[in-house]
C-alpha cells in the first residue's frame, strides 16, 4: 500500500496540447506567427512572417492512422559527465558554471510545462515552407465582381485593401522590407503605367499565367514525388488491356491443369496470364513484407528495389502531364475559383507551353479504354450466357432425378401389406416362381 501511495498519478490529457514546429534558421527577432486569409478559399490560416526572409506557410505532416505514433519531449539538461583522465575536480561548495542556452528544470518548472518532459498524443508536426507573397496580394488585385473592369491603382490602394482583411498584416505593412517585398511581387504580375511621379498597377492574366507555369516548371525540374507520380502520371498514361477474352480462357486453362496436379505448359495464349498471375502474387508478397517489416530495422543496402518500367507514351508526353499536374496543384491550392478559371483559359493560349500532344495522346487512351470496356462487356455477356446454359442443364438433371424418385415412392405406396412382408423374407437358396414355368 505504501508503494502504491508513492506512485505518482497519471496526469490528465490536455485539452490544448503543445504542437511541434520546424522553423527556418537565421530569422529576425521580429519574426512572428500571423493570421491571414487563405488566398484560395478566404478562410483564416496561420503563416510565419520574417521581415528579412519573407513569408512561410505551415505544412502539416501527419503519420498514417494505421501506424500510431507519438512524440516524447524532454527538457534540455546540462551534461555532468566527467572525463576519466581529468586531474582536477570542482569543489562541492563551488558553484558550477552554467552552459549558455540551458535552463535549470527546477527553475523553469513553474512557467514551462515541458520542463519535466511531455508525451504528445498526436504525431503531427508543422513545417514552415517558403510562401510567395504574390498569393497574399492576389485577392486585392482582382475585382470582387467578374464583370467589373480592372482599373490602374497605386500600390498604396492595394495595400489598403489587404490591411482591411487582416489586422496582423496592417501592422506588418509598417515594416519597409515587407512593404517593398509585396510591391515587387505585385509588379511581377501587373501592367504598369506612370501617373506623374507615381506608378500605377493593373493585374495581367497573361503575366500571372506565366508566373504559374514558371513555378510549375521549377516544381517538376527534379520530378514529382513518388506518390503523385504514381497516381497522376503512371496511372493516367497506362494503356488498357485489350485481349480480355483470350486472357480469361488462358486463366481457366491454367487453373484446370493445376487442379489435375500436372505442370502446365506455357503456350503463347497462357504465357500472358501466367506472367500476370505471377506479377500479382509478387506484388502481394511485397505488400505483405512491407507491412510486416514496417516496424523492423531498415533493409540492407544490397536489397535494392526493382526499377519501375518506363512509361509507355510518346516522347515529351509524361513531362507535359507532370507540368499540367503541377499547374493544377498550384491553381487549386493558391488561387480562388474565379481567378483559377481565368488563368486556365489563358494557359491554353500561351505560346511557351503546348499541351496539344498531351491532349491528343489522352484522347487516344480514352478511345482505347472505351474499346476495352466494350470488349469487357461482350465477355461478361458470354460468361453470363454460358453460366445460364449450365444452370439450365443442371436444373433439368435435378428435375429428372426427382421425377424418378417420385415414381419409386408411388410404386412403394401402392404395394399391399403382404407384398411388403414377402419383400422382407429371406429368399436366398429358393427358386423364383417363374423358374417353374420355363421350358
Amino acid at each position: 500500500d505504501a508503494a502504491d501511495s508513492d506512485t505518482p498519478a497519471v496526469p490528465r490529457s490536455d485539452s490544448d496540447p503543445p504542437k511541434l514546429f520546424i522553423l527556418p534558421k537565421d530569422v529576425s527577432s521580429e519574426a512572428r506567427v500571423i493570421s491571414l486569409p487563405n488566398p484560395a478559399n478566404g478562410a483564416t490560416a496561420r503563416y510565419y512572417c520574417c521581415p528579412r526572409q519573407g513569408f512561410y506557410e505551415f505544412t502539416r505532416i501527419a503519420a498514417p492512422k494505421s501506424a500510431p505514433r507519438s512524440w516524447l519531449l524532454t527538457p534540455e539538461r546540462r551534461a555532468k559527465a566527467s572525463s576519466a583522465s581529468a586531474t582536477t575536480t570542482i569543489d562541492q561548495n563551488e558553484e558550477e558554471p552554467e552552459d549558455q542556452g540551458t535552463v535549470k528544470p527546477e527553475e523553469d518548472a513553474p512557467t514551462n510545462p515541458l520542463a519535466k518532459g511531455y508525451i504528445t498524443k498526436s504525431p503531427d508536426i508543422f513545417l514552415a515552407t517558403p510562401f510567395d507573397a504574390l498569393f497574399i496580394t492576389l485577392p486585392a488585385l482582382v475585382s470582387a465582381k467578374e464583370t467589373q473592369k480592372q482599373m490602374f491603382l497605386s500600390i498604396d490602394d492595394y495595400l489598403d485593401k489587404l490591411s482591411a482583411s487582416s489586422p496582423h498584416l496592417r501592422e506588418l505593412l509598417y515594416t519597409e522590407s515587407i512593404k517593398r517585398r509585396l510591391e515587387e511581387r505585385v509588379a511581377a504580375v501587373c501592367d504598369t503605367v506612370e501617373a506623374g511621379e507615381e506608378k500605377m498597377y493593373r493585374i495581367s492574366m497573361e503575366k500571372l499565367a506565366k508566373e504559374v507555369v514558371s513555378k510549375a516548371q521549377r516544381l517538376t525540374a527534379n520530378g514529382l514525388p513518388a506518390s503523385l507520380e504514381e497516381k497522376f502520371v503512371r496511372t493516367a498514361l497506362e494503356k488498357p488491356v485489350m485481349n480480355i477474352r483470350r486472357e480469361d480462357s488462358s486463366v481457366s486453362a491454367v487453373s484446370e491443369t493445376a487442379t489435375d496436379g500436372t505442370t502446365p505448359v506455357e503456350t503463347p495464349d497462357t504465357q500472358i496470364s501466367t506472367e500476370a498471375a505471377s506479377g500479382s502474387q509478387a506484388s502481394k508478397d511485397d505488400t505483405t513484407s512491407t507491412a510486416a517489416t514496417s516496424f523492423c530495422s531498415p533493409p540492407a543496402p544490397s536489397e535494392a528495389k526493382p526499377a519501375k518500367p518506363e512509361i509507355d507514351a510518346p516522347e515529351g508526353v509524361p513531362e507535359l502531364l507532370r507540368l499540367r499536374t503541377a499547374i493544377d496543384f498550384i491553381c487549386s491550392s493558391y488561387l480562388s475559383a474565379p481567378l483559377r478559371q481565368q488563368v486556365q483559359k489563358v494557359l491554353s493560349s500561351l505560346p511557351d507551353v503546348d499541351f496539344s500532344p498531351l491532349r491528343t495522346h489522352m484522347e487516344h487512351l480514352a478511345s482505347l479504354r472505351s474499346q476495352a470496356q466494350a470488349l469487357r462487356s461482350i465477355s461478361d455477356n458470354v460468361s453470363r450466357k454460358r453460366a445460364t446454359m449450365d444452370d439450365d442443364e443442371a436444373a433439368e438433371a435435378r428435375a429428372e432425378k426427382k421425377r424418378k424418385k417420385d415414381e419409386e415412392d408411388a410404386k412403394k405406396k401402392n404395394q399391399s401389406r403382404g407384398v411388403k412382408q414377402l419383400a422382407k423374407a429371406d429368399t436366398s437358396g429358393m427358386k423364383k416362381l417363374s423358374a417353374f414355368f420355363t421350358k
